[in-house]
């Protein structure tokens, strides 16, 4: 498992909510679902773009967190296939990460990691159905588990600290250069932006294309 990497798209839009974003299994685009996540070598985690960052598997696996794709779940479904659950799972409605459901953590704070959700037997349901002004959904833990995928958030996990010992230096993409063009009408410099945003200050002309 040491020359296993997963890589990930580091731009900005690739983010879904906290999680991180990995290329899928043969070029299928990014996902955020580990299993579905391809695995590279070493030679071919280091044979990407600039923006594309290798990191370990055995480092990401263990911190790895649970989460759950609203787009995936419904809760009228989710009642009946499950019509007898002894046990539930509480989210907070109407509050996402992402596309990550938040659940009551056991210590009573909310979060987006599955596995540290409480679990309320049946017979205390009745007991959470308000959770102060915020409310509760009761969802079937049956359910729930079998629509889980592991994911990865951004604050449990440090490239440093990743790649520390395994020879690869993380390189931080380089900035876009500035565009720059001659003025139609005096031909000094101006930015793509001024092109846009006014004419020049020079001599007046318009450099819209």
């Amino acid at each position: 498992m040491e020359d296993q990497f997963y890589l990930q798209d580091s731009r900005s839009h690739a983010y879904v909510g906290d999680g991180l974003s990995f290329w899928g299994f043969g070029g299928s685009g990014y996902v955020t679902d580990l299993a579905k996540a391809q695995v590279f070598t070493r030679d071919g985690a280091c044979d990407h773009r600039d923006t594309d960052i290798p990191w370990p598997k055995a480092y990401v696996d263990p911190r790895a967190r649970i989460g759950v794709d609203c787009q995936q779940v419904t809760l009228s479904e989710a009642l009946d296939q499950h019509p007898y659950a002894a046990e539930f799972y509480i989210q907070k409605p109407q509050c996402w990460n992402g596309n990550n459901l938040i659940w009551l953590g056991e210590d009573g704070v909310f979060t987006s990691d599955l596995s540290k959700a409480v679990v309320v037997p049946r017979a205390h349901t009745v007991d959470w159905i308000g959770l102060g002004q915020s409310g509760a959904v009761l969802w079937p833990k049956p359910y729930i588990d079998a629509h889980s995928r592991h994911l990865v958030e951004r604050d449990d996990v440090n490239i440093k600290d990743a790649l520390r010992g395994t020879g690869i230096k993380h390189a931080k993409p380089n900035k876009p250069k500035m565009m720059i063009f001659n003025c139609d009408g005096c031909g000094r410099f101006i930015s793509d932006a001024q092109r846009y945003r006014e004419d020049c200050r020079n001599c007046g002309a318009s450099n819209v294309p």
